[in-house]
């Protein structure tokens, strides 16, 4: 099984976004956000489809609020 999917795809490219000013939060964000990927990649090596749809549903809420609020302060 590999990992492809839309909204992991996503969550990395937001994870090497370059941003001109680095938020206080962005720091643990990406930590999260490389926690994920990293379950994801260690769940599809395992062919944990159902853990898999989970993670992938984590991906896209926590890609959703990363990208509100880059918008909201404005680093969009």
């Amino acid at each position: 099984m590999s990992l492809s999917s839309d909204e992991f795809d996503r969550l990395e490219r937001l994870m090497y976004r370059p941003i001109s000013t680095r938020p206080d939060w962005l720091k643990a964000w990406r930590n999260e956000a490389n926690y994920l990927l990293y379950l994801a990649r260690r769940a599809a090596d395992n062919d944990e489809e159902e853990e898999l749809e989970e993670l992938e549903a984590q991906a896209r809420d926590l890609a959703d609020t990363v990208e509100a609020r880059l918008r909201h302060e404005g680093l969009w």
